[in-house]
C-alpha cells in the first residue's frame, strides 16, 4: 500500500518532522508525546500557581489577626464604644482567619506526605 503525501498547506505538516512529506507512525507517537509533556507542564505550573495564591491568602490572615489585635491594643486608636461592639465581630473574625490559615497548613502537611 502506497502512503499519502501530505498537501503543501496541510495542518498535519507540524507533524513531519524529517521534513519528506510523510507523517509516519514515529513521527505522531512522537507528536502525541511532546503534546502530553506540555499539558503535563501547564498542569504543575496550574498546581503551583494555585498553592502560591493559597499561600498568599494564608499570609494575609495573619496579618490581618496581628494588625487587627495591635489596633484594638493600642490605647486611643479606636474609641472604647467602638471596641464594646466590634467584641462579637472580633471572635468570628478570629475563627474564619484561624480556619484558613489551618486548613492551608494542614493541607500543606498532607500533601507533603504523599
Amino acid at each position: 500500500m502506497a502512503q499519502k503525501k501530505l498537501q503543501n498547506d496541510s495542518e498535519y505538516n507540524q507533524f513531519d518532522l524529517d521534513g519528506d512529506g510523510i507523517v509516519t507512525d514515529d513521527e505522531m507517537a512522537q507528536a502525541e508525546k511532546m503534546h502530553e509533556i506540555a499539558r503535563l507542564d501547564a498542569a504543575e505550573k496550574a498546581a503551583e500557581r494555585k498553592q502560591a495564591a493559597q499561600r498568599r491568602m494564608a499570609t494575609v490572615s495573619l496579618v490581618a489577626m496581628l494588625l487587627f489585635t495591635v489596633a484594638v491594643m493600642i490605647p486611643g486608636l479606636i474609641p472604647e464604644s467602638r471596641i464594646k461592639l466590634l467584641g462579637d465581630i472580633s471572635g468570628l473574625f478570629y475563627i474564619a482567619m484561624a480556619g484558613i490559615v489551618g486548613a492551608y497548613m494542614g493541607m500543606t502537611a498532607y500533601m507533603s506526605r504523599k
